[in-house]
């Protein structure tokens, strides 16, 4: 970024996540595997206790690489959740605001994760579905949402806690995983 704006190396200056206006903690935890559904399963568990631990009322982003993978993790979530005897524990409306919000969603997996208080994005779901997912997440409705790399690309949502699910996506053209570049991550 300096030599693109044309700083030398006297005017560039590294912040310490420590230093940011809102501090951000970052932990890193690695998952042995060679293939990757099985590694992304396994991260399910340990995504919902750092969900208990660090953020057990407040907003919540957990990116994941594909469509699928957002349905997989919300499901397993909400197994998390009931095999605690706290099925409803995500969710923070009354059940009469949520059978109103349920009337219109078209998406079966969606309309199924948000009764448990947890949200799908990704880009194959229908607008006006993505649109009342980002209002229920950004009016706390519902504390987790479960989204693919377009939510981080468009929307501007706050979270107390990001979970990243991987640094890695399925490349078609190579037929093969590939690591998402370090910006994307980090943003």
């Amino acid at each position: 970024l300096a030599d693109w704006l044309g700083i030398g190396p006297a005017g560039l200056f590294n912040f310490k996540p420590s230093v940011r206006p809102v501090p951000l903690e970052c932990h890193i935890q690695g998952y042995p595997g060679k293939f990757y559904c099985p590694r992304m399963a396994a991260m399910n568990k340990p995504a919902y206790a750092a969900i208990q631990v660090h953020s057990p009322t407040k907003p919540v982003l957990v990116f994941v690489s594909s469509r699928r993978q957002t349905r997989l993790t919300a499901l397993d979530l909400i197994t998390y959740a009931v095999a605690d005897n706290r099925p409803a524990q995500f969710l923070h409306m009354s059940e009469a605001e949520l059978s109103g919000c349920l009337g219109g969603v078209k998406d079966a997996a969606l309309r199924h994760c948000l009764q448990f208080g947890i949200g799908l994005h990704h880009a194959g779901l229908g607008e006006r579905d993505r649109g009342l997912v980002e209002r229920l997440y950004v009016e706390c409705k519902i504390q987790v949402l479960v989204a693919t790399s377009t939510l981080a690309w468009g929307v501007n949502t706050p979270a107390h806690l990001v979970i990243i699910k991987g640094t890695e996506f399925f490349d078609a053209r190579s037929r093969r995983y590939v690591d998402f570049p370090i910006t994307d991550v980090l943003q």
